[in-house]
Parts: structure tokens; sequence; C-alpha cells
């Protein structure tokens, strides 16, 4: 008996708990299909429905919440009301916001007025009315536009949006579809369709047309392109491009994608349609990296039947077009390379175009260990057989080894970076107008690069002053031409490039590096730099002594930074050759420039410059300008200029251009390109046919 009373207790505890709990969250379940939750609750059992007053909340099985001041479910007809500051949060991360609603069985069948939707991407959808049935959502008297409220160009007015007298938002398919729509630029109707439809926020790619692009070009006339994207899978698509032109062929242009287990594929292929009888002009090209377990496989195929047709109708600039395979594979310390390729030169004409590589393969083994030397030992092997564009064959094959040491003495704060070289070349030419050779070719060398840094060190910066001096020993030879110090070989110790070259005779490099850091991501570095070399007595034709090199980076931040580099005349303290680079970010003002020259005095005079700027004046819109001069001749080689006008939903390119290239049938051009972009369905950087003459922003 007693035990029975025990548990009587027990089960009268649990009770008087789940009472409590219930009490104590007001809470009510109204149906098996959603939850109400609020502050207060009532219970009318005459009318049959339950009211929720304050933070009233229904949770629905399928995940979304609505929110509301009151709340009133019907228990007869299974409806319910909600008003007041109504909100919803759906499965999918959006917002919507109605000032009435009425609602079923869950939040899959909804209908109100006045709704304003806020897609998880802040993308927004109002109308003045709603219904909503499964996965439909219809808003009549309804607009849609992508663009964000804080990046308003004008106040209360989009960069564009879509209105209409109904649209349909299937979330199934992920497509909103418009009845009667009108396409608006800044609130102003400029285009109306009686039906239209595009995928969603929520879709990253989809079928359907992309951005138009309208150009007035003085030799191509007026040119209208409307690209159409084929999504074929989410790893494959395709999109093609049909380009009318007034004045010269149309063409249409394909480019199909696809990633897969075998890797990347990149199909770029465009025909014109011969509209001048001249015969039809085409290009194709593939990029193909396959994915394989042994390493890194390449291929690569351009091939165009008409040199200029590329550069004539703006597809691309490419002057070279290389056509190969090319294998690479990394283990531990040792490299395998094989490529094979043919390169066909579009500008030159009347004359050999082509030049091959069949093939070139290379093996090296680096960080050999050893236990007779101290330092680091490797072996580079390359086998090469070529053709070049005056048609001489080379058969090449090359060995060599290289033992590098760097020691510290402690001491005295010496650095000594050692190194030995020995390279070996078995090199036959077949000439096709002079005669054949065949020899053997050893280039031994030892060098040592002895450096003395000297630091100092404040509370604001570190200093150090570098003087180096590298002595290199090397024997004669026949085959290689005395090399000019540049920026980039200032202190190698073999300025040849070629494999079947190397630097010839004893010489000496030096020089002094000061750098400057401030610890602030600005820092300074200034070299200068000459080299002596010890000539044979009987060709004294070079210079034992060489010009001085001085070169000088300096950064203010990471926005800003100046780099030069110039060739002084030893003898008569002259410029011979200026080499710079600069670019600044000032507040909304950046400007890059790159300039070129070489002097008159001591070769052909050639001197360029390339200026690329962009101000952005106001939220949103940019004056952009490229050009390119050559200074030595006063003759502009291209320029261009333009507004841009682009945020996160919306872009506007605007710009004149004029190219002065020439080449047969290309003629000096200039003209107008004219590109809008409703994002997020594409952008200015990725349409429309802009030149560029100078340095990239």
């Amino acid at each position: 008996m007693t035990q029975i009373l025990k548990l009587n207790y027990f089960y009268i505890i649990v009770y008087i708990f789940i009472i409590i709990f219930v009490l104590a969250n007001n809470k009510i379940k109204a149906d098996q299909e959603f939850r109400i939750f609020a502050d207060t609750i009532f219970t009318d059992n005459d009318k049959n429905f339950i009211k929720g007053i304050g933070k009233a909340t229904i949770f629905d099985d399928s995940g979304s919440i609505l929110r509301a001041d009151e709340i009133i479910y019907y228990k007869d007809t299974q409806e319910f009301d909600a008003r007041g500051n109504v909100i919803i949060n759906d499965k999918e991360k959006n917002t919507f916001f109605i000032d009435e609603l009425i609602g079923g069985t869950s939040l899959e069948n909804l209908s109100g007025k006045k709704v304003k939707i806020r897609f998880k991407n802040e993308a927004r959808l109002v109308g003045s009315g709603f219904l909503k049935k499964n996965n439909l959502s219809i808003l009549t008297n309804a607009e849609f536009t992508p663009c964000k409220k804080n990046n308003y160009l004008l106040k209360n007015c989009p960069g564009w949006k879509m209105r209409a007298n109904k649209i349909y938002h299937d979330e199934k398919t992920q497509t909103m579809h418009y009845d009667h729509a009108r396409l608006h630029l800044f609130n102003i109707p400029i285009f109306y369709l009686p039906y239209f439809s595009h995928p969603d926020p929520s879709v990253k790619k989809r079928t359907g047309f992309l951005m138009p692009t309208i150009q007035a070009d003085s030799q191509l006339g007026d040119t209208f392109s409307l690209p159409f994207f084929y999504n074929i899978k989410s790893n494959q698509d395709m999109t093609f491009v049909p380009t009318i032109q007034s004045n010269a062929n149309n063409f249409y242009s394909i480019n199909y994608r696809q990633l897969g287990q075998l890797g990347l594929f990149d199909i770029n292929a465009s025909v014109d349609d011969n509209d001048d009888k001249s015969g039809t002009s085409n290009h194709l090209f593939l990029d193909a990296n396959i994915n394989n377990p042994f390493g890194r496989l390449d291929l690569e195929f351009k091939s165009t039947n008409n040199d200029t047709y590329l550069r004539k109708n703006k597809i691309n600039r490419l002057t070279v077009l290389n056509t190969g395979i090319e294998f690479e594979r990394n283990i531990n310390n040792s490299l395998f390379l094989f490529e094979a390729s043919a390169i066909k030169h579009l500008t030159i004409q009347d004359s050999e175009q082509w030049e091959y590589i069949y093939p070139k393969i290379v093996y090296n083994l680096n960080d050999i260990e050893n236990n007779i030397f101290d330092g680091s030992l490797s072996i580079n092997n390359e086998l090469l057989f070529s053709k070049n564009l005056e048609e001489s064959k080379t058969s090449l094959i090359s060995s060599q080894g290289d033992w590098r040491n760097f020691y510290v003495n402690r001491k005295n704060g010496l650095l000594f970076n050692n190194e030995a070289n020995l390279r070996l070349v078995s090199i036959a030419i077949d000439n096709k107008d002079s005669n054949n050779s065949s020899n053997l070719r050893i280039y031994p060398q030892i060098s040592t690069k002895i450096s003395y840094p000297l630091i100092k060190v404040s509370k604001n910066s570190i200093q150090t002053l570098t003087p180096s001096i590298t002595p290199i020993l090397s024997p004669y030879n026949n085959y290689t031409d005395p090399k000019d110090l540049t920026n980039s070989n200032l202190f190698s110790l073999n300025r040849a490039t070629s494999i079947k070259e190397w630097e010839s005779g004893p010489r000496i490099n030096y020089g002094l590096e000061w750098f400057v850091d401030s610890g602030d991501e600005s820092n300074m570095k200034i070299t200068i730099g000459q080299n002596y070399r010890f000539n044979k007595k009987e060709k004294r034709n070079f210079s034992e002594i060489s010009d001085y090199f001085v070169s000088s980076n300096v950064s203010i931040n990471k926005n800003n930074y100046f780099n030069n580099s110039f060739i002084i005349d030893r003898e008569d303290i002259d410029i011979k050759s200026i080499n710079m680079n600069a670019y600044s970010v000032i507040n909304d003002f950046k400007l890059a420039i790159d300039y070129d020259y070489a002097s008159k005095k001591y070769s052909d005079s050639e001197e360029q410059i390339s200026i690329g700027g962009e101000y952005k004046f106001a939220n949103d819109f940019f004056l952009r300008f490229t050009g390119s001069k050559n200074i030595d001749t006063n003759k502009n080689i291209g320029y261009q200029y333009g507004i841009l006008y682009e945020n996160d939903c919306l872009g506007i390119d605007f710009n004149y251009y004029r190219d002065l290239t020439k080449d047969r049938d290309i003629e000096e051009s200039d003209g107008y390109s004219f590109t809008i972009v409703l994002k997020p369905f594409g952008s200015t950087r990725s349409y429309g046919k802009n030149k560029v003459f100078g340095p990239q922003l």
C-alpha cells in the first residue's frame, strides 16, 4: 500500500510540473502544424478561438517563424489572423514584413496586404497584395530590386528595378516571373515586356540572356552584342554571343567550360559570316588542366586562319599563339618536365611565322645529400629539339651541377654565399642559310658573394647598409656576346639567359644596398652597382668597366610605390636608359605610370610612356583614362577615357577610345562603347569591348 501511495505522489508531482511549465511559458499547441507562443494567451470557447497578445510567435514545423503583436487562431476554420508588426522569417532565411496577414494550417499558405520581402542577400520585393501557396508567392502591383538602400545614388531611388502588375516567385524553380514588366533606371521607365523572367537572388547561375553591349567604331561601324548563357549542369556551361557589325563581317562566338573529375576544360571559338566575300575567318582556343595522379598536365591549343581577325574585331589583342602540351611532376627534391609546343607570331608577315619546341625535357635533382661537401648540391638536366623563326634547327642536351654554401663569419660579421657551377652542353645547329655546326661546350664557374650588412635600429625604423662584392672566375668562351647590366641582372652570376650560352670571362660585381623600413608598411631601398670584366687583350670590343646602375624602390603604405632604375654612362655621366613605374592612391584618385627611355646616343632612340588614371568624383562614379604614347616619334599608340558608374546593383560604362594600331587590314580606329549591366546578372569588367592602353589599376 505504501508503495502504491508513493507511486501516486510521483505522478501528481509530474502533472504539477507539466502544468507549471505550460503556464510559465503561456504556450498552447493550436494545431499539429504549428505552435503559438505569446506573453498572454486568451481562449474563447464560445467563439472557439485562441488569441495571443504581446510578442506573439508561431513556429512552423518547416522551420519558418512568424512574429506579430497579435495572433488569433480560429479552431473551426483552422485559420489565423496576424496583426501589428507582422514579420516572417522563412526556412530560406528571407524576411517578410506584412501589414495584415491571414494564414491557414501552416506558414506555407498565406495571404496579406502591403508586403515587403527582404531576401537574405538584401534584394527586395514589395507589393500591395500578397498570396502564398506552398512554393509559389504572388505579389500584385509589385516591384523588385537587388539594390541595397544605403548605396542609392538618389534618395528613395534604386539604380534599377522591375515593376509589374503581378510578380510570381517560384521557390521550387528559383525563378521570378513578371506579368507586364517595366524596367526602370533611376525610377525612369525605359523598357516594357509583356512577360519577363529571371532567376531569383539565391541562384548563382541560370540559363538566360546576359547584358548587351553597344559600340560605335570608325572601322567596324555600329556593333551590337547580346550574350546568351546556357547552364548545362552545375559544372558545365556555355555562352553564345552573336555580334552584329554594320561595316564589317558579323561574327559568332562560343565559350564552353567544364569542370569534372578529368579536370578543367575551356573552349573558346568564333567564326564570321564572310559577308565581304574575302573568306571565312575563325579562331579556336582550347585550354585544359587535366587531373592525374602523376603530376600537372596542361594542354593548350590556339589557332586562327587569319592573322588580323582577332585584333580587328576586338576579340582579343594576342599577337602570339601557342599550341602545346606541358607535363610537370614534383616528387620530394626532384622535378620532371616535358614540354612540346608550336608558336605562331601573328604580326610577322612575308616570312616564316612559326617556331617549334619538339620536345623539351627537364629533369632536376635538388638538395642532394652528400658527405663530401658542406653545402647543397643540385643537378639540372635538359634535352631540347627546336626550330626558330629563321628555320634553324637545334638539338641540345645539357647537364649542370651546382654547389651552394652559405657561411657567416661571426667574428667580423661577413656573409659568404659560395657557389660552384659546371654546365656541359652538346649542341648541333642545322642552319638554313649557312654552314651547320656541332660542338661540345663546357662552362665552369666559381664565385663567392661577400657582403657586410650594417644594421641600425631606432624607435621608428630599421636601416641596413650592405656593401657587397662578388668575384667570379669563369673561362673565356666564343659563344656568348657581352651582356649589359639591367635591373634584373645587376648581381647575377650569369647574365646569359639562354642555356646555350654562359657569360664569358672572369669578372667582378660590386655594389651597395641601403634599405629603410619604417614599420608601417613604408620602406625604401636604393641600390648602386657596377661590373668589372677582365677582357682578353685581343678582344677590346667591349668596355671592361661597365656603366653605373642605380635603382630605387619607395613604398609608402601598400597604396603608393615608386620604382625607378637607370643606367648612367660612366664617362659622360649621361643617362643611357630609364625604366620607371609608379602607383599612387590619394583619397579618391588613383594613378599608375610606366615609362621607358633609351638614349639615341647609344642605340636607336626609344621612349614610351603609359598612364592609367581613375578618379572617384561621387559615390559609385569614376572618371577613367588609359593611354600610351611613343614620345620619340611624338605619336600616340592609343588612348581611352570615359565614365563608369558601378555599385552592387548597376553598372554603366561609357567611354571613347582611339587605337592607332595598323597591321594589314587593321586600320586606325576610334569610337564609343556603351555597356549597361543589371547586377547580379553581370559585371562591366566582364562585358563590353574596352581597350586598355595603359597600366592596370
